[in-house]
């Protein structure tokens, strides 16, 4: 289950609890939405109205990733389990 994983875990059970995320996991999604969507766009090399699609797609999904609260308290792994 993905609330017991040692990656993961942490980081739903923030969601679950709060609807918040950390300003660290915030920026690991900012850097993997612009990198992903950055090779798709160049895949697409001549599809222009592809492109714009996937771009305007990102700028969607980071704008939502932004809005997201922010909880100052950071949850830390806990080295028992």
């Amino acid at each position: 289950m993905l609330l017991n994983n040692v990656w993961f875990g942490p980081t739903l059970k923030q969601w679950e609890d709060k609807k918040t995320l950390s300003r660290k996991i915030k920026y690991k999604a900012f850097l993997l939405i612009i990198i992903t969507f950055s090779i798709s766009v160049a895949i697409l090399d001549s599809k222009i109205q592809l492109q714009l699609l996937l771009v305007g797609i990102a700028i969607i999904l980071l704008f939502f990733i932004w809005r997201i609260k922010e909880d100052p308290l950071v949850i830390k792994r806990s080295d028992h389990d």
